[in-house]
């Protein structure tokens, strides 16, 4: 076999695998469930990243146990962490506690300082969802509006954002970006 044939047939191989990530992502758009998930922009100019936001996806830990061995630090500046499972039920993201024998790849991270409200607890890590070049920045948010993402819930894996919208006084309103 030649080098142009050797290269030839990796360049193939390299496609196959990229042509089946992004199969992948759109089988997954299409069967499974998608949720409005309320969210927080953080870290949005860090140079390596480019046009992505981190997103902090926010979800009720108000019903896991807030005992004493999930609490990380002193009290007064302390963090709860639990493992969980994300899962899509009655049209929100919900989270339910995984065993300690759950596989990583079926669980994520759900942390909430102790000065923060139970319904707002963080998944991590972060979800990011890519801005275009020359897609107009929504940010920063006017005091009164909140960022929303909608995402799909696959079976494994975190959650993937699809789409951006903000909340405020004037309504619900999904952005188109650009």
């Amino acid at each position: 076999m030649t080098q142009r044939n050797k290269g030839l047939v990796l360049l193939v191989a390299q496609f196959v695998l990229v042509l089946s990530i992004a199969g992948k992502y759109v089988y997954e758009r299409k069967v499974c469930p998608r949720v409005w998930v309320r969210t927080a922009q953080f870290d949005p100019n860090l140079v390596l990243r480019g046009r992505y936001v981190a997103l902090q996806l926010a979800v009720d830990a108000c019903a896991l146990p807030h005992d004493m061995g999930d609490l990380l630090g002193p009290r007064s500046s302390g963090i709860w962490k639990w493992r969980v499972k994300p899962e899509a039920k009655e049209g929100r993201l919900m989270v339910v506690p995984a065993g300690d024998d759950a596989r990583p790849e079926l669980t994520q991270d759900l942390i909430q300082s102790v000065n923060q409200p139970c319904a707002r607890a963080a998944l991590s890590p972060s979800a990011d969802y890519f801005i275009g070049d020359r897609a107009k920045s929504p940010f920063p948010l006017k005091s009164n509006e909140e960022l929303w993402a909608e995402v799909t819930v696959p079976q494994s894996g975190p959650p993937r954002p699809i789409q951006l919208a903000i909340s405020s006084d004037a309504g619900f309103k999904p952005l188109v970006i650009r």
